[in-house]
Formats: C-alpha cells, structure tokens, sequence
C-alpha cells in the first residue's frame, strides 16, 4: 500500500459513489468551489482508479509528472494541487449534504434572509409547507431554530401587535430536549447493564418526576421514550409494556421506519428478558410483535432484511408454535435478504424449520449444505446438528460431532468463556443422555442437575428429552 492511500484526499475521495464521481467533474468545471488550477487534469488521472486508490504504480511521482509535464519534481507544487482539490471535494460534499438535507438548506436561507432584512422573502420560506409527517427529535429541533430566527431577526422590527411567538419557540426547544435526553437515558441504561460503567445525567430525577406528573403527554415521541424508560427501570411494572406496545401501533405515522426499528428493538428486548426469565407468555408476544413490524416493513433497511432478523423470525415462529406461517415467511422473505448473504441463511433457516417440526433427516441434509464462517451461525449450526443426530439415534455420528464440537470450542479463540461454558454443557449434558438408555434412575439425576446448573444452551430442548426418554413427569 502506498502512503498515498493514507491521505485525508484520498480518504475523502474513496467514499464518493461512482455516481457522485461523475457529478464531482461537473461541479468542479462550474467553479462553485473557486478557481479549478490543476484540479481537472487531477480529477481525470485518478478516474482510472477510482474508487481504490492503493495501485503501486499510483505513486507521487506518477502524479506530479502526469500534472506538471517537464517540471522537476517537487513535492510542494504536489501538495498543493492535492490541497486544491481536496477544498474541491471537500466543497462537493457540503452541496450533496444539503441536496440529501433540505431542512437545512431552508434554515441557512432563513437565516440568511433575516439577516439581510429580505423580509418578504423570509415570510415566504419560513411560512413555506415542508412535507414531513415525521414527529421525531430531529422535528422539533429544525422547528425551534427557525422559530429562534423569526424570534430574534425578523419579529424585533416588526410593529409590537402579533403575539410573541417565544412561547412556540419555547416548546419545541423543551419538545427537543426533552426528547433526546430520554433517548440517551435509554441507551445509559442499556449500557449500564452491560458494563459496570456509571454516567452523570444532569436533570434526570426531574425530567422523570414531570412526567409522570402528566407532562408532555401531548408529544408522543416523548411519551414513548418515557414508556420505554420505565420497561428498563421499572421491568416488574407491566403496564410500561403494555402502553408502549399499544402508543407504537398507534403513532407509527408519525415515524421514520429508522426510527421505529429502534423503538421496537426495545420492546423486542424486553419480551426476549421475560423469556429469559422463564415467563412464556412472552413467546407468542415477541412473535406477534415480529408479525406487525414485518407486515409493516418496519424491520428493512433500504429494502433489505436483516440476516440476523430473518433467523430471529424463524426461531420466535416456530417457538410459537406457528410453522405453517414460518415456512411461508422463510419463502416469501428470502429475496430481501442481501445477495451476498442469501443462499446460506436461507438454507440455515429452512434447516431449522424441519428440525422444528421433527423432519430430522431434511435438516440434517440441509445443514451440510450450509458454509458459514460467522462464528454465532457457526455455533448454532453445529448445535443443531447435535440434536439431529440425537433425534435420529444415530450414535456413531453423535459422538462423533460431540468430539469435534469440544475441539472446536477448545480452539476457537473467538469464542466467549460464557459461550463455550453454555455449548460445552450442551454436549456434556446430551452425551449422557444418549448414554442414559432409559434408565430412570439416571434420568432423574440428569434433570436435577441440568435445572441446577442451567448455563446450557438449548436447556429447554433438554429437559424435554430426558422427560421424555424416562416417562419422567415434572
């Protein structure tokens, strides 16, 4: 790799789209961003190698003669040709932002206009209709700094007879507030219960106080961050859950789909605790939840879904019961997966599916068809083979796969301590269940210590073996 690669140029320039690469040549001939010098002849040398810039032969020196022809080479004329076309690029991307952004495009004009005393011309764009039904943080925000600008520029030399709209630029400043300060105290709390990490959250008893006093009760996107607030503090109390699900299904107009995934990932993560609290009623919850946000299309992201969501549909549908809902959903979904992704997760679930509704042998042929290198899939992959050759009592392939799964928890240094205590347990606890040979006596024993040791992975799935290999009754 050459040091050019290196550069906040090159950096710069890499990230453009091919598409964005075209227009980049025409923005740079108009001469918005200041004289072009050099930057042209620049711009068509590197189109060769665009959008990767780490050939060998691409080297300063290649650079400077192809620039300045005959001239002996000197890195600062070098320097300042990639200066100048940097200030080129640089310029290019702050008028794609504000193409991708118009909110922002209209304040700077506002503000702009007000400054100058264009009065007409500040009513009209302020007063402009912009559509957008979304409701989020973003919103109020872009509301009250236009309303601070007619606050502050334009309202002052007018003649004092309107009402002062400093009460409006009030609101959406606390709406704002407000809002973001609930989103972080949220994702606060989620990390805390990761990491033993504290944070200093100014204003945090107050703003909880208010509203449970019955403030903001108007602004729904406030009302939903307080719900899910209360689902993370307050987990025994219901009722959080119960309204949080019910203010999601009523305001998802409102709403960006970004916006919305992270909403439901909470209420997602508080049914996935109660499962693994040993509540199950949560089971069918969860999946009717998956049900509404993929009717929904609330869980794709720019038309694709999730590997990772697929998988969790599959497990959460056949958990509840529903595989005539879950085959179709593994048929009808596959094409929005991404390509690059699609043929492996479509045959790992299809596997799943048949091991969930006891077809043990199409699973298995299945699953031999499956390459995965993430080491999660990987993990459940094997996992799943286990059981098959379990459930079909073919006990040369078992032991077999048992040996090589330890080996490769053993060896896998990518593998968490709790992941390979969860899976080694598995095989452990499996192993002398094929080796038990319905003797209830054993069994009894097994499933006593299994309940007592309850690290194991696919505990459930367990249990349920042993009580049904020894006519056990629990």
């Amino acid at each position: 790799m050459n040091d050019l690669t290196n550069t906040k140029l090159f950096n710069l320039l890499s990230c453009l789209t091919r598409l964005e690469w075209r227009s980049f040549r025409t923005f740079i001939v108009s001469g918005i961003a200041g004289p072009i010098g050099k930057s042209i002849a620049f711009y068509d040398l590197l189109s060769v190698y665009h959008p990767h810039f780490h050939h060998k032969e691409l080297t300063r020196e290649l650079l400077f003669k192809a620039l300045f022809k005959g001239l002996e080479f000197e890195d600062k004329k070098l320097r300042y040709a990639m200066t100048d076309l940097y200030s080129q690029a640089s310029m290019f991307l702050k008028f794609r932002a504000l193409q991708l952004h118009p909110t922002e495009g209209k304040y700077l004009l506002i503000t702009e206009l007000a400054e100058r005393s264009a009065d007409k011309a500040f009513l009209s764009e302020y007063n402009a209709d912009e559509i957008s039904l979304s409701r989020d943080a973003e919103y109020y925000y872009n509301c009250y700094r236009e309303d601070f600008i007619y606050l502050n520029q334009y309202f002052p030399r007018q003649k004092r007879t309107g009402e002062n709209p400093i009460g409006k630029v009030t609101r959406n400043l606390d709406n704002f507030f407000v809002t973001r300060k609930l989103q972080l105290l949220c994702e606060m709390v989620n990390v805390r219960n990761v990491m033993a990490v504290e944070y200093d959250f100014i204003l945090k008893d107050e703003i909880i106080r208010i509203l449970k006093a019955g403030a903001f009760a108007d602004v729904p996107i406030v009302t939903i961050y307080f719900h899910i607030l209360m689902t993370l503090t307050e987990p025994e109390n219901s009722v959080h859950f119960e309204k949080l699900e019910q203010l999601l299904a009523e305001k998802k107009s409102l709403f960006k789909n970004s916006q919305l995934r992270d909403m439901y990932q909470y209420l997602m993560n508080f049914c996935i605790k109660k499962i693994n609290q040993g509540e199950p009623d949560f089971v069918k919850r969860l999946f009717k939840i998956y049900q509404f946000i993929i009717e929904n299309s609330i869980l794709f992201v720019e038309g694709v879904l999730s590997q990772w969501d697929y998988k969790n549909i599959v497990v959460i549908g056949l958990r509840s019961e529903e595989p005539i809902w879950v085959y179709n959903f593994i048929e009808q979904y596959k094409i929005f997966l991404a390509e690059s992704e699609r043929d492996n997760a479509y045959t790992y679930n299809l596997a799943y599916y048949y091991f969930g509704i006891g077809e043990f042998r199409k699973s298995l042929s299945l699953l031999r068809q499956v390459e995965f290198t993430d080491l999660y899939y990987q993990l459940d992959m094997r996992a799943i083979l286990l059981k098959c050759y379990f459930e079909t009592d073919d006990q040369e392939a078992f032991f077999y796969h048992a040996s090589a799964f330890r080996v490769f928890l053993n060896r896998n240094k990518l593998v968490s301590d709790y992941q390979r205590i969860i899976y080694r347990n598995m095989i452990k606890y499996a192993t002398r269940l094929m080796k038990s040979a319905h003797n209830k006596k054993n069994l009894e024993l097994l499933l006593t210590e299994i309940e007592e040791v309850k690290q194991i992975a696919d505990i459930n799935w367990l249990k349920k073996k042993v009580m049904g290999e020894g006519f056990l009754e629990k």
